[in-house]
């Protein structure tokens, strides 16, 4: 049987455990898990079988009250009026113009922004260079005068 894997918050829902609870028992090794990189970090994915284990939680009727995940529907703010309308494809090409608007835009601010992160760093190490230059002359001693 493979090994299904939960995230903190599933797994502290399942458990009625606190999410530090959670990641306590984690940091102990007292759950199994699976230790996911991203650019913020770490992620942790449970394997659901140790968590029952762990906190004696019967498997068959955590089965029956799955967690469903929020639903992403994109249509579910609007009334029920406008979710008949059909899409066309005028409108999905406008769409599409729109996105390709906001990614050469955003890289133009990211170039700028770029530009502007260089700017600071050489201005950081002009700063430096007079700070050191300031600094320099209270280093001589008094007896180096005739130097």
């Amino acid at each position: 049987m493979p090994k299904i894997l939960i995230s903190i918050q599933e797994a502290a829902d399942l458990s009625k455990k606190s999410i530090q609870t959670i990641r306590r028992a984690i940091k102990s090794k007292k759950l199994e898990f699976k230790k996911s990189k991203t650019p913020q970090g770490f992620n942790y994915m449970i394997d659901k079988e140790s968590l029952c284990e762990v906190y004696e939680l019967d498997l068959d009727s955590q089965a029956q009250k799955e967690i469903k995940p929020p639903k992403n529907d994109l249509l579910s703010g609007l009334s029920k009026n406008t979710k008949d309308i059909p899409i066309e494809a005028d409108d999905f090409k406008g769409f599409v113009k729109t996105l390709e608007n906001l990614l050469v835009q955003h890289n133009e601010e990211r170039q700028n922004f770029l530009r502007l992160l260089n700017t600071m760093q050489e201005k950081i190490f002009v700063l430096e260079n007079q700070l050191n230059l300031l600094k320099a002359p209270a280093e001589k001693r008094w007896y180096q005068v005739w130097k």
